[in-house]
């Protein structure tokens, strides 16, 4: 295979842009900028040609997810390539004439001029890309005089199709009053919860007539003192997600405050922030805990952990607390609780002497889980993260942390580098766990390692070399069984055996009822970010056990 050195100087990709100009090159030869290096045996130029060969006419929809399922290409390459394919999309949008921007519910009733003269009622969907501006417009269905009969799939479907983020839904009442019904309430409130759990944003359910229009949002933002809202043209729509559900899983308009809950003596209330798929929601409600607030970005995950936890945690989704981006949340709007949770990402902190307190965190995830603290200060929390986190940096990220809650918040800390086979499990997965609380004379201590509840013949159902496994991960799925990066497989009865979801399930320790309601792809990589149930149930337990005894003593 020839080598990128051996190809002339002229016609290396990058000699050739920089002497040429981008349109001197192909494709392909762009891609393999983009990418950098080719693999073992495969130059970046052929590299290229495979993956656009691969997606064809696709690729510009093509995801981190389809990308990471070609040998060679890891999560942080795949990432590059989809950003700048995003970066340009975003660019592009904003070079659009503004008559496909739609910032209030009058732009979207001018999209659709004589839809109040007509005699049927009619559904039409107006699909937004992030920043409102209009990607597709459809009549999803027409009805009689007084009836129309529509299924969130086939509002959804075209969304799906145009990757759009957002939906706005104009009906017509052909009886001249705009006043939306009982039934438009009802229909209203199925489609926001659908659109909640693929993602798509229900921006606002516009009611036109001959009388009038009615805006569900307009209504929703007067009912709580907030007319002054506008639609915000930058990737943070005002929706109905925020504002239209109670208890009653039905719409009411005119509500303006919810009954605040008294917490039950003795209950532990959690919030669970980089939420995953739940396994410290799960461990906290093995441990008589119950979460009242959860956080995650990631669609796929949010769909696996609805599937999961909406049975007994019903009321954290109809009340709207199971959110996305936890740095768009106001920490004031979040309920009360008692121990927040976290598995937060890792990013760079800064180094400039660890002086400046909170400021030292700004730019970090980490800075929301303290905001949050500072604002809400319960009375515990637990973190969760890599065993690297504790030498990153030479350690001064994790003094960085340290210093920041026990100075800046005032909490206790204690921390301790925790394997999901110290718990029972046949992996070794070590996580650095990171326990505070309020009052520092709280004593917290970790409990004590426990031996191996079953080994990984009992997970495959055969006999198994290692009775503990590789720590599961997210990438690099795949690689052959003597290749020093593999992770997956195994040699079981003799034969070598790949790691699936199901077993990957046992390994961390999940219940056997957990089910994911996504690609088999997805399950790993969600697998692979996820912690150790049994591991957190063990310190979750204490933790409860400790904010009792302490809540007895008071």
């Amino acid at each position: 295979m020839t080598k990128l050195k051996d190809i002339p100087r002229v016609d290396r990709p990058r000699e050739k842009f920089l002497e040429k100009g981008p349109d001197a090159l192909t494709k392909s030869e762009l891609l393999a900028i983009l990418l950098g290096s080719g693999i073992k045996g495969v130059n970046v130029k052929k590299l290229s040609q495979q993956i656009l060969k691969k997606f064809g006419k696709k690729f510009f929809n093509v995801t981190v997810d389809d990308l990471c399922q070609i040998q060679g290409i890891g999560q942080a390459k795949a990432l590059q390539i989809v950003s700048a394919f995003a970066l340009t999309e975003r660019i592009h949008d904003e070079q659009k004439p503004q008559d496909n921007l739609i910032l209030s519910a009058k732009d979207a009733i001018a999209l659709v001029p004589d839809l109040k003269n007509k005699k049927q009622e009619h559904l039409v969907c107006l699909y937004l890309n992030a920043r409102n501006v209009l990607l597709q417009k459809e009549t999803v269905s027409i009805g009689t005089l007084d009836k129309s009969i529509v299924h969130p799939r086939e509002i959804f479907a075209p969304a799906l199709k145009s990757h759009s983020a957002g939906v706005i839904l104009i009906h017509n009442h052909p009886s001249g009053d705009p006043t939306p019904s009982e039934q438009d309430k009802e229909i209203a409130w199925r489609i926001v919860e659908a659109g909640k759990l693929i993602g798509v944003n229900v921006v606002d359910f516009v009611i036109v007539a001959e009388n009038g229009i009615h805006s569900v949002l307009g209504e929703a933002k007067e009912a709580k003192n907030l007319s002054n809202v506008e639609y915000v043209a930058d990737g943070n729509q005002t929706s109905l997600f925020d504002f239209l559900v109670d208890e009653r899983m039905v719409y009411d308009y005119k509500k303006t405050s919810q009954t605040k809950k008294k917490r039950k003596k003795g209950s532990v209330r959690i919030i669970d922030l980089f939420a995953g798929i739940g396994g410290f929601h799960q461990a906290f409600h093995e441990s008589g805990a119950k979460c009242v607030f959860a956080s995650e970005w990631d669609k796929p995950a949010r769909e696996t952990y609805f599937h999961n936890f909406y049975k007994f945690s019903p009321e954290l989704f109809k009340s709207g607390n199971f959110v996305g981006d936890i740095t768009k949340v106001n920490p004031r709007e979040i309920p009360d609780f008692d121990v927040l949770c976290a598995g937060f990402p890792c990013q760079p902190f800064s180094q400039a002497g660890f002086k400046k307190g909170f400021n030292e965190t700004r730019g970090t995830l980490f800075f929301d889980i303290v905001k949050i603290i500072d604002t809400k200060k319960p009375a515990a929390f637990f973190l969760e993260n890599v065993r690297h986190l504790f030498k990153h940096d030479d350690g001064r990220t994790f003094e960085t942390i340290k210093k920041v809650i026990e100075e800046d918040l005032g909490y206790s800390f204690s921390y301790k580098i925790v394997k999901a086979s110290d718990h029972g499990l046949p992996q070794n997965r070590p996580r650095l766990f990171m326990i505070g609380f309020k009052d520092k004379n709280i004593k917290f201590e970790f409990p004590d390692p426990v031996p191996l509840k079953y080994t990984l013949s009992d997970v495959f159902g055969g006999k198994c070399e290692k009775d503990i496994g590789f720590t599961l991960r997210v990438g690099g799925r795949g690689s052959k069984i003597d290749d020093r990066r593999n992770w997956d497989s195994y040699i079981v009865d003799g034969q070598v055996k790949r790691l699936t979801s199901k077993e990957g399930l046992k390994m961390q320790g999940f219940p056997k009822a957990f089910k994911f309601p996504v690609s088999e792809a997805q399950a790993m990589k969600q697998l692979g970010n996820s912690v150790a149930v049994p591991a957190i149930k063990a310190v979750a337990e204490e933790i409860v056990k400790t904010l009792k005894k302490y809540e007895r003593k008071r």
